[in-house]
C-alpha cells in the first residue's frame, strides 16, 4: 500500500480525576506545548465530556510518528500528573477504505 493512501497519527486522552481541573490543563498546555513538533502536520483537540480530553496529531510518516511519540508521551504523561489526570497515547493509520470528506 502506498503511504499517499494513509496518514499517521498521534491519539492522546486523557481524563480527569477531577474534572474542574481541565480548563486550568487546556491554559497551562496553551502555554507550555511545542509550537511545532517536527514532522507533524497537523493537530485537532476535542472536549469529550467534562472529565475528558483528546487530541489527534498527524504525522507526515509512520518515521515521524515514531521519532516523535516518545516527547509526546513524556508531555502527556506530565500534563496528567501536574493536572490529576490519566494519559494514554497510542499511534493509529488510516484505513483507506473506511473513510470519507476531508
Amino acid at each position: 500500500m502506498a503511504t499517499d493512501d494513509v496518514e499517521f497519527v498521534a491519539i492522546l486522552t486523557l481524563r480527569y480525576m477531577e474534572p474542574h481541573l481541565m480548563g486550568l490543563a487546556h491554559d497551562w498546555v496553551e502555554q507550555n506545548a511545542p509550537a511545532e513538533i517536527p514532522g507533524a502536520t497537523r493537530m485537532r483537540s476535542f472536549h469529550i465530556a467534562p472529565d475528558r480530553g483528546m487530541s489527534i496529531i498527524w504525522f507526515e510518516s509512520q518515521e515521524a510518528l515514531d521519532a516523535q511519540l516518545p516527547m509526546i508521551k513524556e508531555f502527556q504523561n506530565m500534563l496528567a500528573e501536574k493536572f490529576q489526570g490519566r494519559a494514554e497515547t497510542q499511534k493509529g493509520v488510516t484505513s483507506p477504505n473506511l473513510q470519507f470528506g476531508d
